[in-house]
């Protein structure tokens, strides 16, 4: 059984035996991360794929000095903000006009919040609500270096983020209501 240094020496050396160990060890985990970006599991496994073969290509460049996975996450996290970027048609989403289109995700047959609940509350956030909660909530990036990466002001993004807490705030008491009067 090969160990983590191996595989990354492997990798790093080509070795599809090693790309295959290390896919299979953390594919799961870095697509629930490209999920949390994304809107939908098509976009979460574009942004997989890309991923991966970034990791493959920078993989000699991890020194070792943090987690694998840390780093492998930011990269994912790098590739969803990519096709965030790529997507974007509108830089702030109003949620005035947005609340309207917000489906009710309600799951009539659970009777707590589940993590899938959850994920999916995030991932219908509005496309930049979505990225600086992720960033920041999730993430623990400050407000400066989120708003450097979505190229933003500081003020927009604490107001995204703001609006995108309120978001899920309702859908969360709206969901345990419903769940409540059952």
């Amino acid at each position: 059984m090969l160990d983590e240094a191996d595989i990354i020496n492997g990798c790093i050396k080509g070795d599809s035996k090693c790309q295959s160990l290390l896919y299979q060890k953390y594919s799961r985990l870095l697509y629930g991360t490209a999920l949390r970006y994304t809107r939908c599991e098509e976009d979460a496994q574009d942004v997989l794929q890309d991923a991966f073969l970034r990791i493959f290509d920078t993989i000699k460049q991890y020194k070792g000095s943090g987690k694998l996975v840390s780093w492998m996450t930011k990269i994912v996290i790098n590739q969803a903000l990519k096709l965030y970027q790529q997507q974007k048609k509108f830089a702030i989403e109003d949620y005035e006009e947005y609340q309207d289109s917000i489906k009710d995700d309600s799951i009539v047959d659970s009777d707590v919040l589940s993590h899938e609940v959850l994920l999916g509350f995030i991932r219908d956030l509005p496309e930049g609500y979505r990225m600086v909660f992720n960033l920041c909530e999730i993430e623990g990036y400050s407000y400066e270096e989120v708003a450097q990466m979505l190229g933003c002001s500081n003020s927009t993004c604490r107001s995204q983020l703001f609006k995108a807490k309120k978001i899920l705030q309702k859908k969360i008491i709206q969901f345990t209501n419903k769940d409540m009067s059952r």
